[in-house]
């Protein structure tokens, strides 16, 4: 029976041997590419680890949206695994180059997820930053260049507007690698296509909306002593996870309560400046209202006194009008007498000659 079997499975591989030859082949290869895959894993494993440990990596990231300040660092320190916790501030802006539009997201240099220099020198000034190889590329810039960034304003507690950076025409010092961009997916954003070009690393003294923390990276301790992605490495930070889940609450609570303290007191603060704008306004209309009553008096002054001057000028009219009228009388009586004055000494004149004769 089996040297029958084995007599028409010869036979067959005869009849068929490349399509036999086909399947061995592609069998070998992928045995090949298996055993290769299985040698290199390690060592890909192994390089992936050495790279975050250098770039100190972070183990945790906290998010909120509430936004993040120095009480939450401050809680989390007290978790005895954690060795390092850095709040960081990331936005979204636009950068406009040769009429086209780039969204880009700004970070800060930190001691973690530390970008790792590839060409020129990490920023040490407030107007300059650092960028990937691929915008100097694709945008056709070079280090020495400068770039100006249109980054949104912010709200800080007291819900005022601030701007996001101290500074916004960056000249570009170098080209970095990113430890928190392995893939070329940089991510989305709300701006433009809804799609992040390229990030930029800027000196956290540049950062002038600093009162809240966008994010909070933890480095635990003797997190290096594992290897990434290991099993035992993600039952170590499930665990320290558990011990920040448990002061979440409470941290929550704690935020919530300080920003409506907050609201509070500024409404409050309105209300008092509404109640003192109202007094103010009622005093300014108790004013008006005198200066209203004070305004009559003067005109009824001012109208006595107008009569009276205008019954004086009245007075001094008739008096002058008659003081004319006599002046006038006086002067046609003078004139009359001269006039019959001289007509009496005509006649006497005449009459004188008369009798001579």
């Amino acid at each position: 029976m089996k040297s029958a079997l084995l007599k028409d499975s010869i036979k067959e591989i005869k009849n068929t041997y490349k399509r036999f030859l086909s399947i061995l082949v592609m069998a070998f290869l992928g045995v090949g590419f298996f055993a290769g895959m299985r040698a290199a894993s390690p060592d890909m494993v192994d390089t992936i680890d050495q790279y975050y440990k250098e770039s100190q990596v972070y183990d945790i990231k906290i998010l909120s949206t509430l936004g993040l300040t120095n009480d939450d660092i401050d809680a989390l320190s007290e978790i005895d695994e954690i060795e390092n916790t850095v709040g960081t501030y990331e936005t979204e802006d636009k950068i406009e180059i040769d009429n086209k539009e780039i969204i880009t997201k700004i970070m800060s240099v930190e001691k973690l997820n530390k970008p790792i220099l590839l060409q020129g020198n990490l920023p040490k000034t407030q107007n300059e930053c650092v960028v990937e190889d691929s915008f100097l590329t694709a945008n056709h810039k070079s280090i020495g260049d400068t770039i100006e960034v249109e980054a949104e304003k912010t709200k800080n507690d007291e819900g005022e507007e601030v701007e996001y950076l101290n500074k916004n025409i960056l000249k570009i010092v170098g080209t970095v690698k990113s430890p928190l961009y392995i893939s070329r997916d940089r991510g989305t954003s709300s701006l433009g296509s809804g799609k992040i070009d390229y990030y930029i690393y800027v000196p956290k003294e540049n950062i002038k909306a600093n009162e809240i923390y966008t994010n909070i990276y933890i480095k635990l301790k003797n997190s290096e002593n594992y290897t990434t992605s290991s099993e035992k490495y993600e039952e170590y930070i499930a665990e320290v996870k558990e011990k920040i889940e448990a002061i979440k609450e409470e941290r929550e609570k704690a935020r919530h309560d300080k920003l409506v303290d907050i609201a509070t007191r500024k409404v409050k603060e309105a209300e008092e400046k509404l109640n003192e704008n109202k007094q103010n306004a009622q005093q300014q209309i108790e004013e008006a209202k005198q200066e209203i009553e004070n305004g009559k008096n003067k005109i009824e002054k001012a109208e006595v006194k107008l009569n009276s001057s205008k019954k004086e000028a009245d007075t001094q009219k008739i008096q002058k009008e008659s003081q004319e009228t006599s002046y006038q009388i006086k002067e046609r009586i003078e004139t009359t007498i001269q006039r019959e004055k001289k007509l009496l000494k005509n006649y006497q004149c005449s009459d004188t000659s008369h009798l001579s004769h």
